[in-house]
């Protein structure tokens, strides 16, 4: 039995197909070429991604597709790709950006020199269309900074949100992945990912570029704001003996997402919502849990927000 690739890359896909032909050939001018394989999961599309991928499968070596017949959000496709990942490390990326043509190897060799588990390099935002657009290589030494305390480093700081990671298949399965009540991943998987790691590298360089094709999730506010508070609420009731800079650091995203909510949908609660935010900027030391669960309810009670499906 041949051994299965170093590295897996993970790509959730929902109506990508005009980006994906300019997303697989930058996947195909890496350089050097990584041992990897590139696991495609759609999640249920409709405007023929899925025979894209297969018709671009003879131009990306390691290629393959995995097909869904129901929606259910990218947090849960990519934990449908990881289990079928057979990688050491997990590449994880978002559909319709245009990686750096060295951006695997250089992430892979990073967290080799300073023993991380986990990785997260930029985004590069652009108004440029996808065709024509690619991302500068990263080189060969570019800045980075190593952190040992992972989770007060992601959930204190800013800037961790957008898909540019590698972790180890180990780590990934530890955090239990995406969290699968959290239809977009986006700020739940860095905190599930750094709550199991012991090492972290954040990577000061574009590890890929966001053109105008395709779109993000997150541009729905509501969603954006629902889904932020929930990545930091669950992590506080699923964890036992969080630091104190931790804790206040979740509830501050608690308490700023709930805010925030209430000018995209949450409806009835600005004013008591905006009092509960002040509160945790002049006392963040002071346990509101009750508080939190209440706006938790009103949360989960918004309409047009869209939750995760099982598959």
């Amino acid at each position: 039995m041949s051994a299965g690739p170093d590295i897996s890359v993970v790509i959730p896909v929902f109506d990508k197909a005009e980006a994906l032909p300019h997303v697989v050939a930058a996947f195909a001018r890496q350089s050097p070429m990584p041992d990897a394989e590139y696991i495609f999961v759609d999640d249920a599309s409709r405007d023929g991604s899925v025979a894209v991928l297969k018709g671009l499968a003879g131009k990306l070596p390691g290629l393959s597709v995995i097909e869904n017949d129901t929606n259910a959000g990218p947090a849960v496709r990519l934990n449908q790709g990881a289990a079928l990942a057979r990688g050491r490390l997990l590449c994880l990326l978002d559909g319709d950006e245009i990686i750096a043509p060295d951006a695997i190897v250089t992430m892979a060799r990073l967290m080799a020199e300073t023993g991380a588990d986990m990785v997260h390099g930029k985004v590069a935002r652009t108004r440029l269309p996808l065709p024509g657009l690619q991302t500068p290589a990263i080189g060969a030494n570019p800045a980075y900074s190593v952190s040992d305390v992972p989770l007060a480093t992601i959930a204190c700081g800013r800037g961790f949100v957008r898909m540019a990671w590698m972790a180890t298949a180990d780590l990934f399965r530890a955090a239990g992945g995406c969290d699968p009540r959290i239809f977009i991943q986006d700020e739940s998987l860095p905190l599930r990912l750094a709550s199991k790691a012991r090492r972290f590298v954040d990577l000061r360089a574009a590890v890929t570029s966001a053109g105008t094709t395709g779109g993000h999730l997150s541009s729905n506010r509501a969603q954006q704001h629902h889904d932020r508070f929930f990545a930091a609420w669950n992590l506080l009731c699923d964890s036992d003996g969080l630091p104190d800079d931790v804790v206040r650091a979740l509830r501050r995203r608690c308490f700023s997402a709930a805010r925030r909510a209430a000018g995209a949908g949450l409806e009835g609660h600005q004013v008591r919502l905006s009092l509960d935010y002040m509160i945790s900027r002049i006392l963040p030391g002071l346990d509101r849990r009750e508080e939190l669960a209440r706006i938790a309810g009103w949360l989960e009670a918004m309409p047009a927000i869209r939750r995760t499906v099982a598959s």
